[in-house]
C-alpha cells in the first residue's frame, strides 16, 4: 500500500462527502469501504483519523465513524468565521491584485452562471468553491487558503444537512467588479452580505439520513 493509494482514498471519500454522495450521520464501516477500495483496513483507517482532524468525520468511541453532522449553533460558528476570514481577504486581494490575475476568476464565474441557469444547483455550489479558493489563493497567504479550505468544507456538509437551493452568480459578479476597481471596502460588504445570505438560506432543521452503498458511491 502506498502513500499516493491513501492519498486517493482520501480525496475521494472527502469529494464523496462535500458533493453530497456521503451525507452527514452516515457510518463510515470500515470493512465496507476497505472491500469497496479493495485495500485493508489500515489506509482507511489512516484515512478517517485524518478526516476527522479536518472535523469531516466523527469517531465515537465503540461505535464507528460518521460523517460529521454540525449542530446548528456550530453551522453558524463555521459562517461566522467565514466572515472574519473572507472580508479580511478580499481587502487585502485589492491591494496587491494584477487585472489579468483575474482571468481565471472570470471563467469560474461564468461556469457558475451556466450551471444555475441549467438548474443545477449542486454543480454550482461546486464551482461557488473553486472561486472562494481562487480568491484565497490570489490573496497569498498560506493561512488565508488552508483555514478556508477547511471551512468550505464544513460549509458543504453544512448544506447537504440543512439545504439551500440559493445561487449567487449575481454576488460575484460585483465581487469581482469592486476587485477590479480596488474598492476594499466594497468587495469586503460583498462577500460579507454574500456568505449572510448562504447562512440565511439555510433550514435550520436537523435531520438524519444512512447512506452505506460504498461500491456505488466509489465505483471506478
Amino acid at each position: 500500500m502506498t502513500k499516493r493509494k491513501e492519498m486517493e482514498i482520501y480525496r475521494d471519500i472527502k469529494l464523496a462527502i462535500t458533493q453530497h454522495k456521503l451525507l452527514p450521520n452516515t457510518q463510515l464501516v470500515e470493512d465496507a469501504l476497505a472491500e469497496a477500495f479493495q485495500v485493508s483496513r489500515t489506509p482507511i483507517r489512516n484515512v478517517l483519523r485524518r478526516l476527522a482532524m479536518e472535523k469531516l468525520v466523527t469517531v465515537i468511541p465503540y461505535r464507528g465513524a460518521f460523517v460529521s453532522c454540525p449542530s446548528v449553533d456550530e453551522a453558524r460558528e463555521v459562517f461566522e468565521m467565514r466572515r472574519v476570514i473572507e472580508t479580511s481577504m478580499v481587502r487585502k486581494l485589492c491591494t496587491i491584485v494584477k487585472p489579468e490575475q483575474l482571468a481565471p476568476l472570470e471563467i469560474l464565474i461564468r461556469e457558475e452562471h451556466e450551471a444555475s441557469h441549467e438548474g443545477d444547483i449542486v454543480g454550482a455550489l461546486d464551482v461557488t468553491v473553486d472561486i472562494h479558493l481562487k480568491l484565497a489563493e490570489l490573496a497569498d497567504n498560506y493561512y488565508y487558503y488552508h483555514f478556508l479550505e477547511e471551512l468550505i468544507s464544513l460549509t458543504s456538509v453544512i448544506i447537504s444537512l440543512y439545504g439551500t437551493n440559493q445561487s449567487f452568480c449575481h454576488d460575484h459578479e460585483e465581487l469581482m467588479a469592486a476587485i477590479l476597481r480596488q474598492d476594499g471596502e466594497q468587495a469586503a460588504h460583498i462577500m460579507e452580505e454574500h456568505l449572510w445570505q448562504i447562512e440565511r438560506s439555510l433550514n435550520f432543521t436537523e435531520t438524519t439520513t444512512n447512506v452505506l452503498n460504498f461500491k456505488e458511491i466509489f465505483h471506478k
